[in-house]
């Protein structure tokens, strides 16, 4: 119970100690002063009263010291003043059983006519300190919500789901980590802050049982949302990279995962591990047009492929204007058809298949690349390149120079070498996701990212691509963590792996800092799609009112029993009446969401179920996490 103590905690805990030790100096000291000064008679009575004295003054003065520390910290300092009070109230009762000890037997005596001889002094300095140390506690527990529910649920029956129902929708001995089995608003701390480097802020969490999901209900896709330093990594992502033992594709900008959770998963799922970081010294890489060059595969379906990752390649967005999406969708044809000569033709090697031999092309001038074009349109024996090309060869220059400057600016991170060689290698192939034995981490930093979305889009596509290409012939199922997946922006193929994903072996686990991120990608009707497909939404550290207000709205109401008292003074008398309404409330306000929940506490929604209000699963406070995690280097000292 006394553990993880620092050294300001444990001077607390001897506080206690020291409290009785001086208390039973200063009693001895005053009645042997009394002793020897006053009367035979009162000195008796002092004696006597010595255990009552001792053992009440104990428990003022470390009831006093407990209530003057703050309700979180009072715990640990309510066991060692038990304690401290239970060793004194022990050596006066053991005394008094050794002075009556051997009456017992004598003349038929038992302890039940001998206790009534037992001191008066020692049975009533230790109840009295008991209730006085019991009522201590009962002020330092967590106080109880002020609203009594009714029973009539007219105006709404809304309640948060109790424990034990929870167990059975998400048991703890599953692989994915969503949260604690535990209310942290009925906790000590509730009204604290969580401090990750203050363990009495922590309150019960990291020692209750975990919540897991186990993929057996709905779609398997999960969305989580978190304010900015909401512990999104450190209570979902890196918990489930620990314990799921399936084939992992993790999109980490923030690089920190794969060395914390590398080791771990290499050892205990028998895994092999690939980390492709641009700035790494060991970084992996590999091709994502390799199942393209598989000719097994049919023709239209490696053409469709092409298209799938030109439209990777473009920034897309759904509030674009008629004249964006002119030069998108030309830009698009312009990137699918030169893929497709890349890819088809006998012109180029089959180690320079690759992305960044595309990014050779669209780097040259305007007039090389028209007369390339006129070549292609030509020469190509490909029918799917001939058209697709064939509406750039006459077109008008000004058109064609913002097609083009739209496929260059978009391709523009494939004349980062790192980048570039990133994606042009060799060390595995997009297909190996699917044996079930592999983890992917896409280190790839946020600065990098915002200027250049396409770099993650291609990444996170080629691997989804590549399940769905699978057509359900999978070993295990692929759980795809993406983390600050707003930096991607726009994926239609995202949307695709949401709708059909499950009976391909695809499933998400998406983080985005608030609803506004989700929105300005998809747009509020395509936003409604992703919290309608997912098997449940999670909310925790929320700070934007409008988030709030959609969580309160999803939780519902409840009707609460209100007490009005009136008195009336008149010529008669004082007069007073009582009523009892029933009123509605909100089962949570949107305040109470941005103002009074911890970080370490999370609501989450899933369809046909009451909603969930429970604890976060933050592997550097539980031991089983931790003992299987590395240090992770953004941790603060």
């Amino acid at each position: 119970m006394i553990n993880n103590l620092d050294r300001k905690q444990i001077i607390f805990l001897i506080c206690p100690f020291l409290f009785s030790i001086i208390i039973l100096a200063l009693v001895n000291i005053t009645i042997n002063e009394i002793t020897e000064n006053g009367t035979t008679q009162d000195a008796y009575w002092f004696v006597r009263s010595k255990p009552l004295d001792i053992l009440i003054l104990i428990a003022i003065s470390c009831s006093s010291f407990i209530l003057l520390q703050k309700k979180h910290i009072r715990k640990n300092i309510t066991i060692a003043s038990l304690i401290a009070f239970g060793l004194f109230a022990a050596y006066y009762s053991i005394n008094e059983y050794i002075r009556l000890s051997p009456y017992v037997g004598q003349n038929n005596m038992t302890w039940a006519d001998v206790f009534p001889f037992f001191d008066r002094m020692v049975l009533s300095g230790s109840i009295i300190g008991i209730i006085i140390l019991g009522f201590t506690m009962n002020l330092s527990l967590p106080k109880t919500s002020p609203l009594k529910k009714s029973k009539n649920t007219i105006l709404g029956g809304a309640q948060w789901m109790n424990l034990k129902k929870l167990e059975s929708i998400f048991p703890s001995n599953g692989e994915i980590i969503i949260g604690e089995r535990y209310r942290v608003d009925e906790d000590v701390v509730k009204d604290v802050a969580f401090n990750p480097k203050d363990k009495t802020t922590w309150g019960k969490g990291g020692t209750q049982p975990l919540l897991t999901y186990k993929l057996d209900f709905d779609s398997t896709h999960m969305l989580f949302f978190a304010g900015s330093g909401g512990y999104k990594t450190t209570s979902n992502v890196i918990p489930t990279c620990l314990k799921y033992s399936g084939p992992l594709v993790v999109f980490d900008p923030s690089t920190e995962i794969a060395p914390i959770v590398k080791e771990v998963r290499q050892q205990s799922n028998k895994n092999t591990v690939y980390v492709l970081d641009p700035h790494g010294p060991s970084t992996k890489t590999f091709n994502p047009l390799d199942w393209l060059l598989d000719e097994s595969i049919p023709l239209y379906e490696r053409e469709a492929g092409l298209v799938e990752i030109a439209r990777l390649l473009l920034s897309e967005n759904h509030k674009s204007t008629s004249t964006d999406q002119f030069f998108t969708s030309h830009a698009h044809n312009l990137l699918t058809g030169l893929l497709a000569h890349v890819v088809f033709s006998d012109d180029y090697k089959l180690e320079e298949k690759n992305l960044k031999t595309l990014r050779m092309i669209v780097s040259e001038p305007e007039p090389s690349v028209i007369g390339k074009l006129q070549s292609i349109q030509s020469n190509s024996p490909s029918q799917f390149i001939r058209e697709t090309l064939g509406v750039f060869t006459n077109m008008a220059v000004q058109t064609f120079s913002g097609v083009y400057a739209t496929a260059s600016k978009d391709t523009q991170w494939l004349s980062l070498a790192n980048y570039a060689n990133l994606i042009s290698g060799n060390d595995f192939k997009t297909t190996d996701i699917t044996k079930g034995n592999i983890d992917i981490f896409l280190n790839i930093p946020s600065k990098i990212l915002k200027s250049y979305p396409g770099v993650g889009r291609i990444l996170v596509g080629s691997f989804l691509k590549a399940m769905e290409t699978a057509n359900g012939e999978y070993e295990k199922r692929v759980l795809f963590v993406l983390d600050e997946i707003d930096l991607l922006g726009y994926m239609n193929i995202l949307e695709e792996a949401r709708d059909r994903g499950r009976k391909y072996g695809i499933s998400l686990m998406l983080f985005y800092q608030s609803v506004g991120q989700i929105e300005r990608h998809f747009g509020s009707s395509g936003a409604m799609a992703w919290f309608e497909s997912c098997a449940f939404v999670s909310y925790a550290a929320i700070k934007d009112i409008k988030t709030a207000e959609n969580i309160s709205k999803a939780c519902g109401k409840m009707t609460i029993e209100v007490h009005g008292k009136s008195k009336t003074l008149g010529t008669s008398g004082a007069k007073g009446t009582e009523s009892l309404n029933l009123q509605q409330r909100p089962l949570i306000y949107p305040h109470e969401i941005t103002q009074e929940m911890r970080k370490d506490e999370q609501i989450i929604i899933v369809q046909g179920q009451p909603p969930i209000r429970c604890g976060r699963s933050i592997y550097f406070r539980r031991k089983d996490l931790r003992a299987l995690a590395k240090e992770n280097r953004f941790a603060p000292k």
